[in-house]
Parts: C-alpha cells; sequence; structure tokens
C-alpha cells in the first residue's frame, strides 16, 4: 500500500487544526516518501503543507514530484516563499518546473529569486527539455589544475553540502574550460602532494548540451557512467548530467515507446490523472488511421466478390492468413524498434535486416504454410487439393511480406526523421491486412481459376 494512502487521511485532518505540528510530522519522512505523501493529497492540503514545511525539506519533496501536479502545486504557494523554494531546489529539477509554468508566473519568480538562481535558471532555458542542456545541473564541484589532492579533499570536504553530487570532481582552467576529471575514489586514493594536474584523467567522456536525451542515456550505458560533463564547442563545462536523470529518461522513453506500440500517442501523466477527453483525443488519432485501412480492407474483399461466391471456402482461410502476417509482422517491427533503441544497428543496415527477415519470412511461412494445408486437406471444402495448395502458397507470402515490411518500415519511418515507435504492432498489423488479403486473393484466383 502506498505511503500517502495510509498517512493522507491523518496529515489532512492535522493541517486544519495545526499545520505546524503536520509539517513537523511529515518533514522526518525521506524527500521521496514526502513527495508520494504530497502527491497523494487534495489539492488545499498538498499546498498547506508545502507553505509549512521548511523550505529545504519542501524543495527537496519539489525535487521528486514529478509530471504537471508539481507546477499546479507550486503555482498555489505564496510567490515570496516559492522564489525561496526554489531557490533551495536542485538546478536541473527547478529549470524542469520553471518550464512548465506560465510566462506571467516563471518572470515574476525570476524577479524575486536571488541574482545567481535566477541567472541559472535563464541559462538552462535555453535548451530543449529533452537535450543533454535540458537535463544537466550546473550543481557539481570544480576545482583548479594546480591545487594538490589534500587541498583537493578539504575543499571537496568544505562544499559538498551545497553539491548536488560529489561522485565525480572536475578539473577547469580560469576560463572553465574543461581539463580533466576524477572520480572521488581516484581523488582519495591519489598520491599525497601531487596536483590534480597530474592525477586527473584528461580523457573525459563529454556531450554537447544539444545532444539527445536518448543518446546520452546510451553514453551512460555504454561506459556505466555515474555523471557526464556537458560542454560547449570550446570546451567550456556548462554542467553535469547525473545518472539519476538518466534513469527518469529511460523510465519516460520506455513509458512512450509502450504506448506507441499499441497506437496511443503519448500521455505524460497517469492514468485517472490525465483527463477523460484527453484519452479520447491521444486514442482517437490512430484508431481513424487504422480504421480506415481496415476500410481498405473491406473494398477489396468487394472487388473480389465474384472470386468468393465461385469457391466459398477462400472467405474461411482470410482471417487465418491475414492474422498470420499480422502478427509476424508486429514481431518483426518490435524486434527492429527494440534493435534501433538498442543502438544494435542503424538505418544503414537496412540491406542485412531485408536480406534476414527475407529469410526468416520464409521459413516461419514455411511451417505456418504446411499447417495450413495440412488443416485445408483434413477439413475438405471445397476446392480439394487446389484450395490447400493456395493457403499454403498464401501463407507463405503473407507471412514473408509481413516479416519484411514489419522491419523495414521503422527503419523508414525512423530515416525520414520520426520516432520508428509509431510503426506499433496495430498500424503494422492493418498495413498486412490489406495486402494479405489481395496476395492470398491472387494466389486462389491463379491456382483454382476463380474469376
Amino acid at each position: 500500500m502506498r505511503l500517502s494512502n495510509l498517512l493522507a487521511p491523518d496529515l489532512e485532518e492535522a493541517l486544519k487544526h495545526d499545520p505546524a505540528q503536520a509539517a513537523e510530522l511529515a518533514e522526518e519522512l525521506h524527500a521521496a516518501d514526502l513527495a508520494e505523501l504530497i502527491d497523494g493529497l487534495q489539492d488545499e492540503s498538498a499546498v498547506a503543507l508545502l507553505g509549512a514545511l521548511p523550505e529545504e525539506t519542501a524543495a527537496a519533496a519539489l525535487d521528486a514530484i514529478h509530471g504537471s501536479r508539481r507546477a499546479d502545486l507550486f503555482q498555489g504557494v505564496d510567490r515570496a516563499r516559492a522564489a525561496r523554494i526554489a531557490d533551495a531546489m536542485s538546478p536541473d529539477e527547478r529549470v524542469d518546473l520553471f518550464q512548465s509554468l506560465p510566462e506571467e508566473v516563471r518572470a515574476d519568480l525570476l524577479t524575486r529569486m536571488p541574482k545567481a538562481a535566477s541567472a541559472d535558471v535563464r541559462d538552462l532555458l535555453r535548451y530543449p527539455e529533452n537535450t543533454a542542456g535540458g537535463r544537466m545541473t550546473t550543481d557539481f564541484v570544480t576545482l583548479p589544475p594546480h591545487l594538490t589532492v589534500e587541498r583537493a579533499i578539504e575543499e571537496v570536504r568544505r562544499i559538498a553540502e551545497d553539491k548536488e553530487t560529489i561522485n565525480e570532481v572536475y578539473v577547469v582552467d580560469p576560463n572553465g574550460t574543461l581539463l580533466g576529471a576524477l572520480s572521488l575514489r581516484a581523488l582519495v586514493l591519489a598520491r599525497a602532494g601531487q596536483p590534480l594536474s597530474a592525477a586527473m584523467d584528461a580523457d573525459v567522456v563529454s556531450v554537447p548540451p544539444e545532444m539527445d536525451q536518448e543518446d546520452v542515456a546510451r553514453l551512460f550505458d555504454h561506459y556505466e557512467l555515474l555523471a557526464v560533463p556537458v560542454v560547449d564547442q570550446t570546451r567550456k563545462l556548462l554542467g553535469i548530467v547525473t545518472v539519476d536523470d538518466v534513469v527518469t529518461v529511460l523510465k519516460q522513453e520506455q513509458a512512450e515507446d509502450i504506448q506507441k506500440l499499441g497506437a496511443v500517442h503519448p500521455i505524460e501523466e497517469g492514468y485517472f490523472q490525465t483527463d477523460f477527453w484527453t484519452f479520447v483525443r491521444k486514442r482517437a488519432v490512430w484508431l481513424i488511421v487504422i480504421f480506415m485501412g481496415e476500410i481498405m480492407t473491406a473494398s477489396v474483399l468487394e472487388h473480389y466478390e465474384a472470386a468468393r461466391r465461385a469457391f466459398t471456402a477462400i472467405e474461411v482461410f482470410i482471417p487465418l492468413i491475414i492474422s498470420s502476417g499480422g502478427n509476424t509482422g508486429s514481431q518483426a517491427s518490435a524486434l527492429v524498434i527494440r534493435g534501433l533503441a538498442m543502438g544494435e544497428f542503424s538505418v544503414g543496415d537496412a540491406i542485412r535486416i531485408f536480406g534476414r527477415e527475407l529469410r526468416m519470412g520464409l521459413v516461419l511461412g514455411g511451417i505456418l504454410g504446411v499447417i495450413g494445408l495440412m488443416r485445408a486437406l483434413v477439413v475438405g471444402h471445397s476446392g480439394g487439393g487446389g484450395m490447400a495448395a493456395a493457403v499454403g502458397l498464401a501463407l507463405v507470402a503473407c507471412v514473408t511480406f509481413g516479416s519484411v515490411a514489419g522491419a523495414l518500415l521503422p527503419l523508414l519511418i525512423k530515416r525520414l526523421g520520426f520516432d520508428p515507435a509509431v510503426s506499433s504492432g496495430p498500424f503494422i498489423a492493418s498495413l498486412v491486412d490489406v495486402a494479405g488479403i489481395v496476395i492470398y486473393l491472387k494466389i486462389a484466383i491463379w491456382v483454382l481459376g476463380a474469376p
């Protein structure tokens, strides 16, 4: 059971009579648990609790709340207090919050905040949210190269409480240019008296602020990083992206891809937090597109009306054949989308993928074709062996087409600059349905000599 379900009723009652006592009780919670608790309260109670908590505690809780609810609650807090809470938030979470605020609210808060924090927010707001610049924090440790190891450790101790992370120490020149980095472990184990310029690792993995957040996440996975510096073209250190932000990115991207694979336009909020008509709008678009594809299926069936009347058994096998092609296409599409997301291959590997899926489709189609042929022979519909042969050949052709189309469509969409996840299972299935019926009926007419 969620913590908010246990504590929220009692806390809401306490807030009505003694907000200070309620805040004192809530203050003892871990920031993540406090965020969950606040998120589970009614808006009025949540705002009251944010107003009663110490500003540092309220800031830590807001750091851990995500989505539009955070912005809604934050706007309910007194502006002067809200500015102080924002000043205490971590820079990356603070800028995410400010991106969600109306322009007039944002401008008012920036004028109330200390100049350093206000300037930091303005700098970070320049970068899109889904880039390295939009994800980075400016709250990290930088030290000059001439500092000795002992002095560096003392400096880290002195400023540690004011920094979001001290896992990495970045060595910079007076202009802020990144020269190298040391992990906290490397700093502690470095030889006494050694300057940082000698102890640091000069070969630092870094990213530009424009890099997409998914590409940043792949770098973290490839190099097993805890943080990565963000630098401009002159190697000036702008900020760092930390592993907790990458985890958030991966969760968001995974959720988006799952929704797209189900032919749903991505929803950022939770199921019950999303407005009913927003859900209708997000789901209806793809349903209409898929439905139009199914209308084409009906049109194809009408076009081959004469053949269907001549051999009634043709219709019996239509669902069997088109579903086999659609399922194969969905499998191939899922594998290729995963491969693209994991960086296993690129659009340039289309020829190799085509060859592999062509062979895969022929083998899978051959297996299903034999089963379908035997089924047609055993049941003994009109058309006899000819009908069975048509079913077997159609299964080979439809499954092969589905495998190739399901693999190449995500590559084509990626090449056009869109998210390949939109080539979802339902979309592929609709495309293969239309093509599968045409293939099947063409083969049946050829084999059976139907009109």
